[in-house]
């Protein structure tokens, strides 16, 4: 049998796998925002969080997919990016190691690996940026014909202007690539990264905040608002924690334990490969932890291609049940030790560890039915005052559905009181222009630590409920 053969048939196992438990409609937080990003074409940007390379493929997705609601259809994207993922980790085992034992396993955890899974249910650009970064990966391994280089160039550059973390995956490869075809990889990266770069020349302004973010400076920003190497200590722990849920008791046993695949040539991984995966482990590591879940997939899938593990075929089987029955009992767990919440952000209508915990989200129906319930009970003419979590998700369900036209949502309204000196006072202030106006404010969530309710009181506010979220009007201040 070719060897192309069983990598098309674990794709397409991990094509019904995703599909059939990915996401129906909006999800929360980015989710939402790629989708207003990809229906308004939000292009270019130098904003690395604005993943404008991302956007070049969703636009290219739902041309190609007319007949499907464009939410569902952004999500089976991502099945379908998961699903190439899988496949081509085949093939670059095979390719680099020719071992099609190891290839098999290395498909096999990556099938049901929480991190890959997880992102493949629903409209992310993990499964992309790792689909684009593989492909990469295998094209560089030929580079030695200039149309191999140059198409391994723009696969990185495209990969980069998805997601930035793509660089510790292309990078090694690329350097490999004989240096007599570095120009092709040039041309190539330039032409790939082009969603990013022609931000130089301008960019619109962000559909969903309205700000303009795809500057020079926008890097330096998130570089700055996500990363912090006090988070390492604590972050190198939940990372471990998080690979050894990814990888399972089988995977973990079979990486200890199990007989290192060789790659042909008698070598193992470049120097530069082990430096990106240290890399990688850091940024990781200081990086936001609520990330962290879904980041951990560029170690897993990074790490399955440079040291590939053997499990016969009843172990690949076990593995693959194992980890089902897993995740379907982690939320469970969780709940059973009183750590449902996670230490997460909570939201209404989400339980956190399911969510988290468990990749199944095709019974999942949580930010739709809160923003519709929001919507149809706020007063005529509302200022929405929203944290980007429900903010996207309400913006989204606004513009798909024409839904309350005669109602503003400020999306981020409460992530910018946030970072002020005095972010109660803030919000406050934001409340009193908005009610000065004659408009009724409402608060899309009651969460203490983003919308300061009781500090809102103090300073005068009545709060009372709207739906899942409160209307405000002024008072008399406590004392």
């Amino acid at each position: 049998m070719p060897r192309r053969w069983p990598g098309l048939i674990w794709a397409l196992a991990a094509l019904g796998l995703y599909a059939a438990t990915g996401a129906r409609g909006p999800m929360w937080a980015d989710s939402a925002k790629l989708t207003i990003y990809a229906l308004a074409s939000y292009l270019p940007s130098f904003n690395p969080g604005d993943h404008p390379g991302w956007v070049v493929m969703a636009r290219v997705w739902l041309a190609l997919t007319p007949w499907l609601d464009p939410v569902s259809s952004l999500n089976l994207l991502s099945a379908a990016a998961g699903a190439a993922v899988v496949g081509l980790l085949f093939l670059a085992v095979v390719q680099r190691h020719g071992d099609a034992r190891a290839a098999h396993t290395a498909a096999a955890i990556a099938l049901v690996a929480h991190p890959l899974w997880w992102a493949s249910t629903l409209t992310e650009t993990y499964a992309p940026a790792l689909a684009l970064s593989l492909g990469c990966v295998l094209a560089a391994s030929a580079a030695d014909r200039r149309k191999r280089a140059l198409l391994a160039g723009s696969l990185a550059g495209l990969a980069l202007a998805v997601h930035a973390f793509t660089l510790f995956l292309t990078v090694p490869a690329l350097l490999a690539v004989p240096r007599r075809r570095w120009l092709a990889l040039v041309v190539g990266g330039v032409v790939g990264g082009a969603p990013v770069w022609l931000a130089v020349l301008g960019a619109p302004p962000d559909p969903l905040t309205g700000y303009l973010a795809g500057t020079p400076t926008s890097w330096g920003w998130h570089v700055g608002s996500f990363l912090e190497l006090s988070r390492a200590p604590g972050g190198v722990a939940r990372l471990l924690v998080l690979l050894l849920f990814a990888l399972g008791p089988l995977g973990v046993l079979a990486v200890v334990f199990g007989r290192r695949g060789r790659p042909a040539g008698g070598e193992g991984p470049t120097t530069a490969a082990i430096l990106a995966v240290v890399a990688l482990v850091v940024v990781v590591s200081t990086y936001s932890p609520f990330r962290a879940h879904v980041m951990s997939s560029f170690l897993v899938v990074g790490g399955l291609a440079l040291w590939p593990v053997r499990l016969g075929r009843l172990g690949r089987v076990a593995h693959i049940l194992l980890q089902t029955g897993l995740y379907l009992l982690a939320p469970l767990a969780a709940h059973a030790v009183s750590f449902g919440d996670l230490g997460a952000r909570h939201l209404s209508g989400r339980d956190n560890a399911s969510y988290f915990l468990s990749p199944w989200k095709c019974c999942y129906h949580g930010p739709e039915s809160y923003a519709r319930a929001l919507l149809a009970v706020v007063p005529e003419r509302s200022l929405v005052l929203a944290d980007f979590n429900p903010g996207a998700v309400l913006r989204l369900v606004q513009l798909r559905g024409g839904l309350r036209p005669d109602v503003e949502i400020v999306p981020t309204a409460v992530d910018d009181a946030k970072v002020a000196p005095d972010p109660a006072g803030n919000l406050a202030a934001r409340i009193r222009a908005g009610l000065r106006s004659g408009r009724p404010v409402v608060l899309a969530d009651s969460w203490e630590p983003y919308y300061h309710t009781r500090e809102l009181r103090r300073l005068g506010f009545d709060l009372t409920p709207c739906g899942p979220g409160l209307l405000v009007s002024e008072g008399a201040a406590d004392n």
